[in-house]
């Protein structure tokens, strides 16, 4: 890590040197980077010209200073990224992890610095104010509900990182990420198109799989009122997102089959894949509706609500195992249509074990409702108010699933059905001004927040899937949480160039109506006593920037409240299984962060150096035999993470047409102390977290070859990490393993001359050039086309 830390070092500070001086007057950078934000926009009304700001120059103070920021606007996104999902906008931000295993994955699970992608409540997300993220779900089911904005009406996005702001609660502890949206200020009409195609060769299969975006919306305003609208319809095909694989042992038995690729476990036991799950295939239709009233030239409300109906379907599995006869073997099954486990030899004579359900096809819809009503802007002269109300109700979700394939020679149509009730609720109010008691060197942010989030998970036996028959009820569990906080910060600019700011939150705590309840041969009822705690959570930071740098010391000391699938989701499914945890207690953290900038023209360059200590963090832990995984989460005394993240980025560098971005994140977290619970429990200390990679780095560099034709190239690349805290998954390019990966990405763009008034854009990219096959715990996607065309009036 030191050998990383210097070279890396030394190369930042080589551009920082490099790069044109800065000879420009001194203002407060905040002004600045705001200023140049704003787009200025002209309508013409009658015989006169009337300017009208956008929303972003209705601005609220800069609340989240003390916290490390990286921006994204959507003409970045536009010429560097082939986006076919909102995730995609932050795909080249410094320290950040989606698990978008496929496009259009519901799964897509966000890690951000020191928290990994299975800790998804450690990350908010947040669009217009309104919460996208999941405040009852955690692991592969905890990923923020992306597909509720579309990328085409992205404006910026920002990343913020830590829980170093007061306005956030201890699920920053990874991180916040904001994304704003557009409205319009004159009359504007757009449609998107984009088909997308992956060569994908893997497991037996050689196909190439394709799928669709469109995208239309309108928009308007009128005098004070504007209103926007749009559909967003996405259609894809997934690489299978399981590899089926067994280990071979040299026990005596099973039925001879052949076929069957050679393979491995995580732990570089001999295995054999014998097939996979099926192509993923996702449907998404989303409706959406925004209306605005400028009260004042700096205030604004804005009411959002929007409508999604998501299906997906998985419906082909494939096995690669033939009997005596030739005919295609489908694992283990009961007379009574049931899933069992089948034992079967190779021609070798080793002998592996195939369940019937992990031939299973499978359908899901979820249809949810989301809407909110905010108020942003000033209110006098020196205070403004930023206050969100918002509610989340997936009102349908629904996945219902076979014992066995169809075309199992006992398969008799019997299933099971999951039901899945999450609904949330919240509202946040913010109060500030950079005049607190009339004073140009204090600046105040208070507030409250309210959260309510409610999940029930139901689970049925089914007699006829394909007819999706709820018959006999086997679990049922859920729970809910509440939190009421109230939080406030005061900045002092004490000096030329300083300024210290402290703050604090209080949050109060519930846990409601917890239960978990399990029916068959024996009833087991367990009904939780509610539960409440609060916490204080201080906040720090002080800064010096001299000229064109700036120094910022950050701390904060976070807590982070369990959720409802932590404590109380207990489910019995065809291949998984999890175990609640009602008495989890909050995780206690303290985050210190130093940031070094240095401002360039168009550009900086940029060195934050990190440390985290968490106690209590609680960790979901998997583990897959035969392919059954069973889940549970766990408190873990005391881990630790030290990293630095450099980033540099610049436009038009020595005043040519190439933009330049290049990230890199350093990162190592330990457990430091582990005290097992039970007497099969492993002691972890000393192990490295998992799903976390070392080294994660960033890249992109665009040539504007002339003014309406751009291209671009892009690399991600991470090193590997364990999947387990036992950190004995070590086999590369295998299923449940993390792999070192290098994705080289290309997108070239050119806006077609057709009318001052239309814009028209034709784009084609590739993502994955040199078809990588890397694994995170899933398969990712291999090399993968995409054409685009794009109007706008």
């Amino acid at each position: 890590m030191k050998k990383y830390l210097l070279l890396l070092g030394i190369t930042y500070l080589g551009c920082g040197v490099a790069a044109e001086p800065v000879k420009a007057k001194k203002t407060d950078k905040s002004q600045t980077t705001a200023k140049q934000a704003q787009t200025k926009i002209e309508k013409y009304q009658g015989e006169e010209m009337v300017t009208y700001g956008t929303a972003t120059d209705r601005t609220f103070p800069n609340t989240a200073k003390a916290t490390p920021t990286f921006t994204i606007d959507a003409a970045d996104v536009k010429t560097k990224v082939n986006a076919t999902t909102v995730e995609d906008t932050i795909r080249y931000a410094p320290g950040v992890l989606i698990r978008k295993r496929f496009m259009g994955d519901p799964n897509g699970t966000l890690g951000i610095r020191s928290s990994n992608s299975f800790q998804t409540a450690h990350s908010m997300v947040y669009a217009d104010g309104m919460p996208l993220h999941n405040p009852l779900r955690t692991s592969f089911s905890g990923a923020p509900r992306w597909s509720m904005v579309s990328p085409s009406e992205i404006d910026s996005a920002e990343v913020l990182y830590g829980p170093f702001s007061s306005q956030y609660s201890g699920n920053s502890m990874g991180g916040v990420i904001n994304l704003n949206t557009k409205m319009p200020e004159k009359f504007e009409a757009q449609m998107d198109a984009t088909g997308m195609f992956q060569n994908m060769h893997r497991s037996g299969r050689n196909e190439t799989l394709m799928g669709y975006k469109t995208f239309i919306s309108a928009g308007d305003r009128i005098d004070k009122f504007s209103v926007w609208a749009s559909y967003n319809r996405f259609e894809n095909e997934g690489q299978p997102q399981t590899i089926n694989a067994a280990a071979l042992t040299t026990a005596a038995g099973g039925t001879a089959v052949t076929g069957g690729e050679g393979y491995q476990t995580t732990t570089e036991v001999p295995a054999i894949a014998y097939g996979d799950i099926g192509v993923a295939q996702q449907t998404t239709d989303l409706f959406k509706a925004k209306f605005a009233y400028d009260f004042t030239e700096e205030l604004q409300g804005r009411f959002t609500i929007a409508y999604e109906d998501r299906v997906g379907k998985v419906d082909d599995p494939n096995s690669l195992l033939r009997d005596a006869a030739g005919n295609k073997v489908w694992g283990g099954a009961t007379a009574a249509g049931l899933s069992a486990s089948q034992n079967y030899r190779t021609a070798g004579g080793k002998r592996f074990t195939v369940p019937g359900s992990v031939f299973s096809v499978s359908d899901s819809e979820r249809q949810a409702l989301n809407y909110g009503l905010g108020l942003k802007g000033k209110i006098s002269d020196n205070w403004s108010i930023d206050t969100t109300a918002s509610y989340y109700d997936a009102f349908k979700d629904r996945t219902i699933s076979s014992n066995l394939n169809p075309n199992h020679p006992l398969n008799q149509n019997k299933g099971q059905v999951s039901d899945e009730k999450p609904w949330w609720a919240t509202y946040d109010l913010k109060l500030a001004t950079d005049k607190f008691m009339g004073r140009d060197d204090l600046s105040f942010m208070g507030g409250y927040q309210f959260n309510h989030a409610s999940l029930n998970l139901d689970v049925y036996n089914s007699n006829n899937y394909k007819a999706g028959s709820a018959d006999v009820k086997t679990n049922d569990s859920g729970g809910a949480t509440q939190t009421n906080s109230a939080f406030s910060q005061l900045e002092w600019r004490f000096l030329p160039d300083w300024s210290v700011m402290a703050g604090g939150r209080f949050d109060y705590w519930q846990a409601i109506d917890g239960h978990v309840r399990t029916f068959g041969a024996t009833n087991n009822i367990q009904n939780y006593a509610d539960r409440d705690a609060s916490r204080i959570s201080p906040k720090a930071s002080l800064e010096y920037s001299p000229d064109n740098w700036t120094f910022r010391y950050s701390f904060s000391k976070a807590y982070r409240f369990p959720i409802a699938e932590e404590m109380f989701a207990s489910l019995s499914r065809l291949n998984s299984a999890t175990f609640s945890a009602p008495g989890l207690g909050p995780e206690a953290g303290y985050f210190h962060n130093f940031m070094t900038q240095y401002d360039i023209p168009r550009g900086y360059v940029r060195a934050n150096f990190f440390f985290d200590q968490i106690n209590n963090e609680i960790n979901s832990t998997q583990v897959t035999i035969n392919g059954q995984t069973t889940t549970t989460f766990q408190p873990i005394d005391q881990t630790e993470a030290i990293g630095v993240d450099l980033t540099y980025q610049q436009n038009e560098v020595f005043n040519l047409p190439i933009d330049l971005m290049a990230n890199t994140t350093i990162m190592n977290k330990q457990i430091t102390k582990h005290n097992p619970i039970g007497t099969n429990s492993v002691n972890y200390t000393g192990k490295e977290w998992d799903r976390l990679p070392q080294l994660q780095i960033n890249g992109s560099a665009t040539y504007h070859i002339t003014q309406p034709w751009a291209a671009s190239v892009g690399v991600r690349y991470r090193s590997d990490s364990f999947q387990t805290l036992t950190n004995t998954d070590t086999a590369a390019n295998v299923m449940g393993g993390t792999d070192e990966s290098t994705f080289v990405d290309l997108k070239t763009s050119y806006q077609l001359p057709i009318n001052p008034k239309l814009k028209s854009t034709l784009s084609a990219g590739i993502d994955n050039v040199f078809d990588a096959n890397a694994f995170e715990n899933h398969p990712y996607p291999q090399r993968t086309y995409f054409v685009s065309a794009s109007l706008k009036y």
